[in-house]
């Protein structure tokens, strides 16, 4: 689901016997150590229950847990970023989605998470290029995308009516949508859990 907390996410399931074997995760990003990829698992998806549950303090807890021990899968820093939104810390946030960027850059969630929180904070030119970029990424939907549009409208009309004409006139190639502007700053997130045990222990652990 995503960080509006709607949008699927691919499921992966691999097998992880009891004594600490990792497997052959399916969604392993390829970069450093198969074994702690699927060790950090367990503390993303707890992440996950908390962010669903609002518990943002526990939901950064348990995602710092998971890139203490592997620190290369975008999606708990995205995630790291919504809960940190939450928070009302755009500081570290931004630093998260921007980590999640520089792992995956064509993740359209992080890229407009971040420009999100670029509009929120009047850094308009640079949420701009964000929201160009986030629609041209492939699996972008089409909801999604007419948010995204909306935006981008509303951020020319803001620019322009500041004065801002010459770097409003830049961003006029971007698409625009006919639509009313859409709801600012939304946060979006994926949600769905990662799996790389065996299930019946992956839901114990959990559950514990």
């Amino acid at each position: 689901m995503s960080r509006h907390l709607s949008v699927s996410v691919l499921v992966i399931f691999a097998a992880f016997a009891f004594y600490g074997t990792a497997a052959m995760a399916e969604g392993f990003p390829g970069i450093g150590d198969r074994v702690q990829y699927a060790e950090s698992l367990p503390h993303y998806n707890l992440g996950n229950r908390y962010l669903t549950k609002k518990w943002y303090e526990k939901a950064v807890e348990k995602y710092r847990d998971a890139i203490e021990i592997y620190p290369y899968d975008a999606d708990v820093y995205s995630n790291l970023g919504v809960a940190l939104r939450h928070l009302n810390d755009p500081v570290r946030a931004e630093w998260a989605y921007k980590r999640a960027v520089e792992l995956k850059g064509d993740d359209w969630t992080s890229l407009n998470n971040l420009a999100n929180l670029y509009m929120l904070q009047d850094r308009f030119e640079e949420s701009l290029k964000l929201f160009k970029k986030t629609l041209q990424c492939k699996d972008l939907p089409k909801s999604e995308k007419e948010v995204i549009e909306s935006n981008i409208e509303g951020i020319n009309k803001i620019m322009k009516n500041r004065g801002l004409q010459a770097a409003a006139s830049r961003a006029k190639k971007a698409p625009q949508a006919k639509a009313a502007p859409g709801e600012k700053g939304v946060v979006a997130g994926k949600t769905n859990a990662k799996s790389s045990q065996n299930q019946a222990s992956y839901e114990s652990w959990l559950d514990n």
